[in-house]
Order: structure tokens, then C-alpha cells, then sequence
């Protein structure tokens, strides 16, 4: 009787270790990749030119947030099954590189082809700014290819466990990115932080192939057409695609909003936006990889009615730890606030400003976490439809709240929309959580 908590028990260090180093090594990554917005805001303060560059900045992550996290964790069980399977992972691999960047080669052409004219009825932009934008998006959207790229060898990884390169590979990029803009912005402009971006990813991609290659994982193969089991990949993804896609309109109409609150609104709620995404970034990076990992194996060999309760005790510690997050974030807000972005060519009047509507988004930290680890065990389950179905209402939600609350509180009521959002979104998938405690023994 001793060995199975012996099982238990040991599988409980693995994952507070993998969970603990993984979050050191991405407090590094993610770290130093946060401070790009800061040197920016920095170097360029805030002004048309910079909302020209968030704007479409943000219409570049949209696409690569709709793929980018789907093809990271979708990939992992794949990429187990092929190990135990003993088959060719460099060509299945190699495969899902190859497809996924001619799709996104067609949405880049895409982009091109509409965003101006539907930007130009949508947007409150004057005529400069809007061909400033359109240029700007000219000259970023190959990383749309690049940062989904990136995604799928670092989902690669972690389902070998190693976990530490793909966490701490965004702090190459951050490096990168900042040297370039700073021997390029006096000469180039807004445009020294495009090129800085782009080559912070490419070197980023050529880094993890040579990880790859380091520890012989795998050789990449690109086959010359589909087969079954990248067919099957790319259904199973479908579903948490057309969730994200929804998910990310509320992103997008949200900027939409935010450019006819007055110059500078759009750059205000990026800068809010970014500071709140850095406690969102290391709970994706840190906990959830390894949760998905190691919840993934369990489930599918082991008691799942002890991996249930498991997962219970689990987010009970993790709202606790949130709580105390949000709590010390909002207490501190301001000195935060002026350290981040109180120099440079930074109107020192925006701080307060930038303050509140960081703190209408703290104030959803708690539901948004709780929220990501219900969507991750909907994920183990393969129940995609869950998570298609939280997005589009979650969306829903958005758009509403934020047309109604932006009258009243301007930027600071858009951020407060995001926050009922999650509020929702904890809610909706909770009761499907609820609902697997009642049925622990179904299939996935």
C-alpha cells in the first residue's frame, strides 16, 4: 500500500520542481521581454506615431494569440503518443512548420489586401496616421509566421521537459529587440522597433532549432503532404482556433473603442495591458506548461477520481497565491507605475492614468487564472467545444460592457470590461469542472 503514495508523492515533487524551475527560468525570459514596452515608452512616449505602431502591433498578435497557444499545448500529447509509438517526430513536426506557414502566408496576404480600407471606417485615425499604420503592419506581419514558428518547436519542447529553453528563449529576443531599436531609432524611427521585433524572433527560431539539434532530439523533415496524423492535429485544433479567433475580436474591438476616447487612449491601455500581462505571462508559463504536461500523462494511466482531487487542491493554493498577487499589485500600483514608465520622453501627467486602468485589470486577475486552469483541463480532455463555446460568449460579454462602461469611465472602463469578462469566463467553466468531479470516470 506504501508505493502507490510513494507514486503519488513523487509525482508531486516532479511537478513542484518542473512548476518551480520552469517559473525561475521564465521570471528570466519573460522578465527581461517586458521591458521592451518600457524602453519604448522610454525612447518614443506617447503620441500618434506610437498608437499608429500599438495598433497594429496588436492586430499582428491577434492572429498570433489565436495560434500561437492552441499549437503549443495541442502538440504535446501529439508529440508523446508519436515517442511511444516510436514514430518519426521530426517529420510530424516538420510537417506542422510547413502547412501552418502557408496558411499563415495567405492570412498575411489577406491582412494586407483589407486592413486599410476597413481600418480607414473602423478606426478614428487621421490620413497620416492610418498610412503610417498600414506600413507598420507591411513591415511586421512575417511575424505572424515567426512567432507561431516558435510556438510549436517550444510546445515541442516542453513535451520532451525541457522546459527551461523554450521559457527562458524570450529573453534572447528581448535582447535583441532592444539593442536593435537602440542603434536604429534615431535614424528609423518608429520603425527601428518593427525591425527590432523581427530579428529578436529570428534569432529566437534559429536558437531552438540548435536545442533541438544539441540534444538529437529530432531531425526536422518536411513531408511532402498531409498524412493522418497532421490531419487529425490540425481538426482537433480547430475548435480552440475558432475560440480564439472570438476571443481576440474583444481585443481588437477594443482598441476600435479606445481610438475615439482621444490621441495617446490607444498607447495608454497598451502600456496598462502590458503591465498586467506580466502576472498573467509567468502563470502561463510556468504553472500551466507544467500542469499540462504532467496532468496530461496522469489522466490518461492513472486514478482519475485522485488526479480530480488533485486538481481541486490545486486551485484552491493557486486562488489563494493569486489573491495575495492582486492584493500586493494594487497596494503598490503607483510606485510600480512611476518605475516603469516615470522617465524619459513619458508625460509624467499619464502615470495616474495608466495607475487605474491597471488596476481595473488587476482586480480580474483572480477569476482570469482560475479560468486558464479550467480551459487547460478541458484541454487534457480534448473537449474543445467547451472552450470554443467560453470565447464567443466571453467576447459577448466584452463588446457589451465595454461600450457602456467607456462612456462613463473612458479607457479605465474598457479594462473593467475585460475584467467581467473573466469574471464570466471562471464562471462558465467552472460548472464544467463541476460537472467532470460528478463524472470522474468519463472518457476524454
Amino acid at each position: 500500500m506504501k508505493l502507490p503514495f510513494n507514486n503519488i508523492a513523487l509525482r508531486s515533487r516532479v511537478l513542484i520542481r518542473d512548476t518551480f524551475t520552469t517559473s525561475s527560468w521564465s521570471v528570466l525570459g519573460r522578465g527581461i521581454g517586458f521591458l521592451v514596452p518600457f524602453f519604448i515608452a522610454a525612447w518614443f512616449g506617447v503620441t500618434a506615431q506610437t498608437d499608429a505602431f500599438f495598433f497594429a502591433y496588436g492586430i499582428i498578435l491577434i492572429f498570433t494569440h489565436i495560434l500561437s497557444p492552441v499549437v503549443e499545448s495541442v502538440i504535446v500529447p501529439y508529440v508523446a503518443e508519436a515517442r511511444s509509438n516510436n514514430e518519426n517526430v521530426g517529420e510530424f513536426v516538420g510537417g506542422i512548420l510547413k502547412f501552418s506557414g502557408l496558411a499563415l502566408l495567405g492570412i498575411f496576404i489577406l491582412v494586407l489586401l483589407f486592413s486599410k480600407p476597413v481600418l480607414s471606417i473602423t478606426t478614428n485615425f487621421d490620413n497620416d496616421s492610418l498610412d503610417l499604420l498600414f506600413y507598420l503592419l507591411v513591415e511586421m506581419s512575417p511575424l505572424i509566421i515567426l512567432l507561431v514558428w516558435t510556438s510549436i518547436l517550444s510546445g515541442t519542447l516542453n513535451a520532451y521537459k525541457k522546459f527551461a529553453f523554450p521559457a527562458v528563449s524570450p529573453a534572447i529576443r528581448a535582447v535583441i529587440n532592444l539593442t536593435v531599436i537602440w542603434f536604429l531609432k534615431d535614424s528609423l524611427g518608429i520603425h527601428s522597433i518593427t525591425i527590432g521585433y523581427l530579428v529578436g524572433e529570428i534569432i529566437r527560431l534559429i536558437v531552438l532549432v540548435l536545442i533541438i539539434r544539441y540534444f538529437k532530439l529530432f531531425r526536422i523533415l518536411f513531408p511532402s503532404g498531409l498524412d493522418f496524423r497532421l490531419i487529425q492535429f490540425f481538426k482537433v485544433s480547430t475548435y480552440p482556433v475558432v475560440g480564439m479567433i472570438s476571443a481576440e475580436i474583444g481585443a481588437i474591438v477594443s482598441k476600435m473603442l479606445a481610438t475615439w476616447l482621444g490621441v495617446g487612449s490607444v498607447s495608454l491601455l497598451y502600456y496598462a495591458d502590458r503591465l498586467y500581462m506580466i502576472p498573467r505571462t509567468f502563470v502561463s508559463t510556468g504553472l500551466l506548461v507544467t500542469l499540462l504536461s504532467h496532468w496530461s500523462e496522469r489522466y490518461y494511466t492513472s486514478d482519475r477520481a485522485k488526479l480530480i482531487e488533485s486538481m481541486g487542491k490545486t486551485i484552491k493554493v493557486v486562488t489563494l497565491l493569486s489573491l495575495l498577487i492582486t492584493f500586493s499589485l494594487v497596494l503598490f500600483h503607483k510606485p510600480i507605475v512611476k518605475l516603469a514608465f516615470g522617465r524619459g520622453e513619458f508625460d509624467l501627467k499619464k502615470l495616474p492614468e495608466v495607475g487605474k486602468i491597471w488596476v481595473f485589470y488587476l482586480i480580474g486577475f483572480i477569476p482570469y487564472v482560475l479560468a486558464r486552469i479550467f480551459v487547460l483541463i478541458q484541454v487534457i480532455r480534448k473537449h474543445t467545444k467547451v472552450i470554443m463555446y467560453n470565447s464567443i460568449y466571453r467576447t459577448m460579454v466584452v463588446v457589451v460592457f465595454a461600450v457602456i462602461l467607456m462612456k462613463y469611465l473612458g479607457v479605465k472602463g474598457i479594462a473593467l470590461a475585460m475584467t467581467l469578462a473573466s469574471c464570466f469566463e471562471a464562471f462558465y467553466l467552472g460548472k464544467h469542472f463541476i460537472t467532470l468531479i460528478d463524472t470522474p470516470t468519463e472518457g476524454g
